[in-house]
């Protein structure tokens, strides 16, 4: 059986069709760089650009970095290519949703610890944003924080909100 689905694959192809990946990260040091090798390993499987693979791959990296310090909990990141779209998001069991420390226009401090994510994410991605999960939508609430960068034949980029149709986040 698996050789046959195998063989109805292969007529898909990875630059056309749509997918996703979930992972589930504990909460370890080696996170960060589990996430990085595993965007890596999809997106080079999927021809994406390098130069969007590594906006991506530092991202996927910032976030889960920035999940993993502020809860307790494993993190969920999800990354798919939909719509014209490739998208990376990253849940954490946090309620507390990220504040820019930066402005629009200010670099930061190459010196400090903290407060590059959100800065980051806008210079490498095309549209971000983040919203509140309740409880209902997922058992546990918590947050998600994305990112989208367009892929050939997309659109424009859309808002700060999360998109109309969007599935539930996947833990």
């Amino acid at each position: 059986m698996p050789e046959l689905a195998l063989k109805d694959l292969a007529d898909c192809s990875p630059l056309d069709a749509d997918w996703e990946y979930v992972l589930r990260i504990p909460r370890t040091p080696l996170g960060p760089g589990i996430v990085r090798a595993h965007v890596r390993a999809v997106l080079t499987r999927h021809r994406v650009r390098d130069a969007v693979l590594d906006n991506v791959e530092l991202v996927a990296s910032e976030l889960v970095t920035n999940s993993l310090v502020c809860t307790r909990d494993p993190v969920s990141v999800r990354i798919m290519r939909t719509g014209g779209r490739l998208r990376l998001s990253v849940w954490d069991s946090s309620p507390y949703m990220p504040s820019e420390r930066l402005g629009p226009e200010q670099a930061p401090d190459t010196g400090q610890e903290h407060g590059r994510g959100l800065w980051l994410m806008r210079g490498c991605a095309d549209d971000w944003g983040h919203y509140l999960l309740v409880n209902g939508r997922r058992t546990t609430g918590g947050k998600e924080v994305w990112a989208e960068w367009i892929t050939p034949g997309a659109e424009g980029p859309g808002t700060h909100a999360e998109p109309a149709g969007a599935k539930a986040p996947l833990v």
